[in-house]
């Protein structure tokens, strides 16, 4: 029978690591049944089987459905703490000759004691204090960690002093489709008198990978949007490229604009998040030619804590405008200067530069009697199927501009999904300072009972499905990205309202281990089976404390 012991939680952990739950993949939904199964095992599902549920995820091809289970406390209370968690893990092609062992840990871990390591893996693994593997620390030890918390809620509904809620979702590591798709659900839970006072996350609680572990609580996390350039040129022949413009080179501007620049760089109470990166850039041609590419697609992470869509969106608008002036300023001088060197006349075209937001091109669909959902709808069904869900939208993009009769020098200015809302924590509601209490509670048992310090985090920067408990900012901030993203709706799902009804404070807090997503990921076996599971105990315990009816903020 499940329980939160050592023994039970380390069986557990082995045979969720054993499921291959790849990213997109079938081991997803096989690993949402075996949770399921695990739990119905329980007498208090039995008793109460309508509190343990798959959830269908809308719109989700694969079909994978995320798991829901509930304890109802006793004495009964509407106030809710929702453990979650993703059932998904990253692929294995790192672990070369040693691939098929990377859901074997105990397999992986004995075999690699006959391989070639790095002093600090070789150490760790001699220690006999670490378990290797593909999700071992990100993150089915959290999985286990959760469910021996429902197990002892079940056995004890009196325990925690509040419902206890286990939301274990998909596909976390790619586009988060199981936590959007949970959004509807958990505002039904909502509405039907759960008050969700606290979500709580077990991701790694150390993200540093260094020799000393790092035991760290955070109480937000940091929010991801994907702006896009679609750059257009003028296309020419090699020979004659001062006729043309090069997209390549309005691109290029763009990226020296925006790459590693602290100007775009987000931060809030002292804390700041990488400026943005390009994660992509490339010229549209289909095929090689000696011609000017006309149009070019680069799209950035930029991470925020504070901005909203639209505040990004203004940013990226007017970099693209520094950008698209600086690459056309250039392209004056160098064809003047080759003018003077080679004698040969050049006249400059004048042309009329814009830089248009897909909002801005949509309209100026709607101005000419078109449609732009038709225009996308038309070009989503010729698209390949294959294609990554960012190059679709960005290719729905390219369809409107098709249809616009807008010629270059341009840039087309919108977002490509996933995006993360940031979530914060700053006290400000009764709520928010509850948890905080909550969290100092944590830490000082942690100090007095386990002689570990626990360090409190504002942001969790590693990205998770925490950003979609809430929305910091207004609803109609987010109105600005559904404009702007191409195929909304369709290609990308995100219930704004669902996001908006949910304003559910966030905790992560987990287990401790080293090289996530590496081949040499590993698990610190005492921590995160002993002392971890009692100070997540004692965080619902303190969560529990308190009012007993529906508190408002």
């Amino acid at each position: 029978m499940l329980s939160n012991g050592k023994e039970s939680l380390y069986r557990l952990l082995l045979d969720l690591v054993r499921i291959p739950s790849v990213s997109a993949s079938g081991g997803e939904a096989e690993i949402a049944r075996l949770l399921h199964a695990r739990l119905a095992e329980m007498p208090y599902f039995q008793d109460h089987p309508d509190d343990l549920r798959l959830l269908p995820v809308e719109g989700d091809p694969l079909g994978r459905p995320d798991l829901w289970a509930l304890v109802r406390a006793d004495p009964p209370t509407e106030r809710t703490v929702i453990l979650t968690g993703h059932m998904d893990v990253v692929g294995v092609d790192g672990y070369g000759s040693l691939k098929d062992l990377a859901f074997d840990a105990e397999g992986l871990t004995a075999a690699l004691a006959g391989q070639d390591l790095p002093p600090s893996v070789r150490a760790d693994l001699d220690s006999g204090d670490y378990l290797f593997g593909r999700g071992t620390m990100d993150m089915k030890c959290g999985l286990a960690l959760e469910m021996g918390l429902i197990a002892e809620a079940a056995a004890d509904r009196s325990r925690f002093g509040v419902n206890v809620a286990f939301l274990a979702v998909s596909d976390e590591e790619n586009s988060s489709t199981g936590m959007r798709g949970a959004l509807p659900h958990l505002a039904s839970f909502q509405a039907q008198g759960l008050d969700f006072i606290a979500a709580v996350d077990t991701e790694p609680s150390d993200l540093g990978g260094g020799q000393q572990p790092v035991r760290s609580l955070f109480t937000g996390t940091v929010g991801k949007i994907m702006p896009f350039f679609l750059c257009v040129g003028r296309a020419a022949h090699v020979g004659a490229c001062f006729d043309g413009l090069n997209a390549n080179a309005v691109a290029s501007r763009i990226n020296l604009e925006l790459e590693g620049n602290a100007r775009y760089a987000d931060g809030a109470g002292g804390e700041w998040f990488a400026p943005p990166v390009c994660l992509r850039q490339r010229d549209l041609l289909r095929a090689y030619s000696v011609t000017l590419a006309e149009r070019a697609l680069a799209y950035y992470n930029v991470l925020t804590a504070t901005w909203t869509p639209a505040q990004v969106l203004d940013l990226m608008v007017e970099a693209a405008r520094r950008a698209l002036a600086s690459a056309l300023d250039d392209h004056r001088s160098r064809a003047r200067a080759f003018a003077e060197r080679t004698g040969r006349p050049w006249t400059d075209p004048r042309w009329e530069p814009a830089v248009l937001t897909v909002a801005a091109l949509a309209e100026r669909l709607r101005a000419r009697g078109i449609a732009p959902e038709s225009v996308m709808e038309e070009a989503s069904a010729s698209l390949d199927r294959d294609l990554d869900e960012r190059e679709r939208s960005a290719a729905l993009a390219g369809a409107l501009l098709d249809r616009s009769g807008r010629e270059g020098p341009l840039v087309v200015v919108g977002f490509l999904p996933c995006y993360y809302p940031h979530r914060s924590n700053d006290g400000k509601t009764a709520r928010e300072r509850h948890v905080l209490d909550a969290c100092r509670d944590l830490q000082e048992r942690a100090r007095k009972d386990f002689d570990e310090a626990v360090v409190h985090v504002r942001y969790f920067s590693g990205i998770c499905d925490l950003s979609y408990f809430g929305f910091d900012g207004a609803p109609a901030d987010l109105k600005c990205l559904e404009a702007n993203t191409p195929g909304w709706g369709s290609l990308y799902r995100l219930p704004l309202d669902a996001l908006s009804s949910l304003d559910i404070p966030v905790v992560n807090f987990g287990p401790s281990g080293k090289d996530a997503h590496k081949a040499t990921e590993r698990l610190e076996l005492s921590f995160s089976l002993v002392k971890a599971p009692k100070l997540l105990a004692i965080l619902l315990e303190s969560l529990g404390r308190g009012k007993k009816g529906r508190e408002r903020p």
